[in-house]
């Protein structure tokens, strides 16, 4: 486990990320809610946390954040073959979906208020155990949701 303390400049690139993500997708007319529906407020926020799980594995790992738009799982979030999972939620998964690659590595960031938490990662295919698939409370798509104490260490990387 590893804590990523984000700077101001840092947030500032990570909601301008977020903000440019939701404005092209809506330029191409792209479904948001391919998961679930969710408001403004609800895909901002998102947005926002997943672009600070990028930035701060990225800080992690002494490179510079370059986010990605609208690649849609043709390009990993970061590092050539990383994908980054992030939450708000302090007790969060790790979560995989069908269309996710399994030969990449996926790591899963804790989104705090000035900070991240990144619990640990693991490869696609170790992640796609029978016992961890299940659907969310928001949605009927089954997804593969690891549970933190199953991830990899970040020091093992």
């Amino acid at each position: 486990m590893a804590t990523i303390t984000l700077t101001l400049p840092e947030w500032s690139a990570i909601v301008d990320a977020a903000w440019l993500r939701i404005v092209a997708s809506a330029a191409q007319r792209l479904d948001a809610a391919t998961t679930y529906r969710r408001s403004m407020v609800e895909r901002v926020t998102e947005e926002i946390t997943g672009a600070a799980g990028e930035m701060a594995v990225a800080k992690w790992s002494g490179r510079f954040f370059v986010p990605s738009v609208n690649t849609y799982h043709r390009v990993p979030d970061c590092l050539g073959d990383v994908e980054v999972r992030s939450t708000r939620h302090s007790d969060g998964h790790l979560i995989v979906r069908d269309n996710d690659a399994p030969d990449r590595r996926y790591v899963l960031a804790i989104v705090g208020d000035d900070s991240v938490r990144l619990a640990g990662w693991i490869v696609g295919t170790e992640a796609r155990r029978q016992d961890w698939r299940r659907a969310s409370q928001r949605s009927d798509r089954l997804a593969w949701w690891v549970p933190q104490q199953e991830l990899r260490s970040m020091g093992g990387w």
